[in-house]
């Protein structure tokens, strides 16, 4: 479970120095705008996070600039598209600070590394990576914005010989061009290879999209979503240890959080807007927004397989590092879309799972010594999402670990503090 968050003006103050940490595993979320992993799939980056020694790395492929370019507008003369990204920059150092116990510092400053021949605006910050190519806005249906050359994601992937264009360049001072869609994704996957944890299996984090097209379980999103998470998969083609699960994005509605990731979610995009509001730009606070923040939902669209290569095998039989592989040969997958939040002692623990296949799955729960305390099994007779309970499961204070596993192959494990 995620650390239960407090709002205040405090969370702007910050002091202290941080050293680099040595990670030991590695996600990665794949999105077009500065916000949208804040509004689609907050849950899942938090409880990434809070697994010892995880790092996650944000790769940002548009500017958002929604037309505007590398210009203001209003009062503001601070570019729209840097408000979108300090905004973006703010949220993941407070997901860092929410899941470490080290002193928060200063707000990082960009380097612009050269990654595949372009320069490629990054920021670091404790667990946290984030990378921003800022290509111009597509605008909804890939048709880009006049203002802009009529540019887009969408027609780089097509060409000019199906009707698209044959080069795109970043806005602002990076000024980096990408010749051509394998130009893009070579880059993606160069990232991929520089942050990637030698011996362990990772996640890609992205849209649900088929080939860049609108899918049955995703319809109607964004262009620049569609071939954002389109990029990131062929990007990761070739690397059989990258799995990739695709977020559902305007279509969701309703409510599976729990009371305290609808309250993280809610501070995430609350701090992409102040990169807006600092900037004397309206903030994004309609009806639409707020409406996706209460829900997170994937499935998967591919599974990984072996580790990433050059070093062992990253299998570990214990669960008190936190890390989540479990037994040598298990994959480690996501499968829980929400959790009761927060536990308390003698009372039951709800969780929803989006089970990979049909099967037996086990649930399990352990203490911090590794002893199981507690122990389910449930027949999964489809891959639709299923709710499952967990009766009166844990009886003292403290943390402990819930391990999901289905079928003898695919693994979760996820960190509750129990009230």
């Amino acid at each position: 479970m995620a650390k239960r968050i407090i709002l205040s003006i405090t969370i702007f103050l910050f002091v202290g120095l941080q050293t680099q940490a040595q990670f030991t595993s590695v996600s990665f979320s794949v999105q077009a705008h500065a916000d949208d992993w804040q509004l689609f799939m907050p849950s899942k980056i938090v409880a990434d996070l809070n697994i010892s020694g995880r790092k996650m790395v944000f790769i940002t492929l548009t500017a958002g600039d929604a037309s505007v370019g590398a210009g203001s507008y209003g009062p503001s003369s601070v570019p729209y598209f840097l408000a979108r990204e300090n905004g973006s920059v703010y949220s993941a150092k407070y997901v860092a600070d929410l899941t470490t116990v080290t002193t928060p510092s200063d707000i990082p400053v960009a380097s612009t590394p050269l990654i595949n021949g372009h320069n490629i605006t990054k920021y670091v910050y404790k667990n946290t990576v984030n990378y921003f190519f800022r290509l111009p806005d597509g605008n909804g249906l890939g048709e880009g914005f006049p203002s802009t050359g009529n540019v887009s994601l969408q027609k780089l992937k097509f060409g000019p010989g199906g009707g698209g264009i044959s080069s795109i360049s970043a806005l602002g001072s990076t000024a980096a061009t990408y010749t051509s869609w394998s130009d893009l994704t070579n880059t993606i996957q160069a990232i991929i290879n520089l942050e990637k944890i030698t011996g362990t299996q990772s996640w890609i984090y992205a849209a649900h999209t088929i080939d860049g097209t609108n899918s049955a379980y995703n319809p109607g999103d964004h262009s620049d979503h569609r071939y954002s998470s389109l990029a990131a998969q062929v990007a990761a083609t070739a690397m059989t240890w990258m799995g990739v699960a695709g977020f559902m994005d305007y279509a969701s509605s309703g409510s599976n959080l729990s009371a305290t990731d609808h309250e993280n979610a809610s501070a995430l995009f609350t701090l992409t807007n102040w990169g807006l509001l600092e900037a004397a730009y309206t903030a994004n606070f309609n009806t639409g927004h707020l409406g996706w923040l209460p829900v997170d939902d994937y499935q998967i669209i591919k599974t990984p397989t072996g580790s990433a290569p050059f070093a062992g095998t990253g299998d570990n039989n214990g669960i008190t590092d936190e890390a989540g592989t479990g037994a040598p040969g298990l994959t480690e997958i996501p499968m829980i879309v929400s959790i009761t939040s927060p536990v308390f002692t003698d009372k039951d623990i709800s969780m929803i799972i989006r089970p990979y296949e049909v099967g037996q799955l086990a649930t399990s729960v352990y203490d911090l010594t590794g002893n199981k305390i507690y122990d389910l099994r449930t027949t999964v007779l489809k891959r639709d999402a299923l709710f499952i309970t967990l009766k009166q499961a844990i009886k003292t204070k403290g943390v402990y670990f819930i391990k999901n596993i289905l079928n003898d192959k695919f693994i979760e494990t996820h960190k509750i503090v129990v009230q």
